[in-house]
């Protein structure tokens, strides 16, 4: 099987930044002292979480922290340190990544690998434990369902006669109050579903980074420049590439599945406009 060498994964980190780009995009560096970053860092096991800088250095290398800084460390000195990078979708979406930063030699914690986050800050929870970990996700939901009491209540109040008749057999059928069949059939919150889904499909789609070597194609033994064309780098990791645009297929599915149940509830969409 052949291994990702240092081109390989240079090419794949463009793709992929731009992927998740798409996929994350309009999310921002939560708060280190927001309860739930604290509660989800519980969770984790992680230190405390500090801002630091997001350094544009074009050693960094997205979805490979390890040999962005690792170089930069074969360069510079320093050191590396693992923890978790987060990343939040306002009261929708609380995620920290595996991840691993630089520490200079004078020991300042700087993030050298490109985000999905706008700025110039990253903030990272340190965690030797996160070691094996690398690229894995662990999240926090941060949607709560509103109450829709109220507005359940008027609806069953505009029932009239045989309407209302209708949907009492009907709620009695589902073995349920009039009230709460109305809640269920008109103000359903599809969310609670779709957040753990689309996390599922996120989590589906870093597994599926382990079969990126089986898909590099490196250059025949017998490739003649002459005979069959000068080869590129780039030949080698052309599946990989599409292979990658395959994957995101769930991802987008499944967020359009909470943008619909946005929708449905009326919220407003919390993310910062790219």
């Amino acid at each position: 099987m052949p291994d990702l060498a240092i081109h390989h994964k240079r090419d794949l980190a463009d793709v992929l930044l731009e992927l998740d780009d798409d996929i994350f995009t309009g999310q921002v560096v939560p708060d280190a002292d927001a309860p739930h970053v604290r509660a989800l860092l519980a969770e984790i096991g992680a230190g405390q979480p500090v801002r630091i800088e997001l350094r544009d250095d074009h050693l960094g290398l997205y979805g490979w922290p390890v040999d962005g800084v690792q170089a930069r460390i074969d360069i510079d000195g320093g050191a590396i340190r693992y923890g978790w990078r987060l990343r939040e979708w306002p009261d929708m979406l609380l995620t920290a990544v595996a991840h691993a930063v630089w520490e200079e030699p004078d020991g300042t914690l700087v993030d050298i690998t490109p985000a999905s986050t706008p700025g110039s800050l990253s903030l990272f929870a340190p965690d030797p434990a996160a070691t094996d970990l690398l690229g894995i996700a662990r999240y926090r939901v941060l949607h709560v369902s509103p109450d829709r009491s109220r507005e359940i209540a008027e609806r069953v109040g505009s029932l009239k006669g045989g309407q209302r008749a209708y949907e009492e057999r009907r709620a009695a059928k589902a073995g349920l109050s009039l009230h709460d069949w109305i809640g269920v059939k008109e103000f359903t919150d599809l969310l609670p579903e779709a957040i753990p889904a689309f996390t599922a499909a996120c989590d589906a789609f870093i597994a599926k980074m382990s079969r990126l070597p089986d898909l590099i194609e490196l250059r025949p033994e017998d490739h003649d420049d002459i005979a069959d064309g000068e080869w590129h780098p780039d030949y080698e990791t052309e599946q990989a590439r599409d292979k990658l645009a395959d994957w995101q297929l769930a991802r987008e599915e499944r967020m359009m599945d909470i943008e619909e149940g946005m929708d449905a509830l009326g919220l407003t969409d919390t993310r910062v406009p790219a």
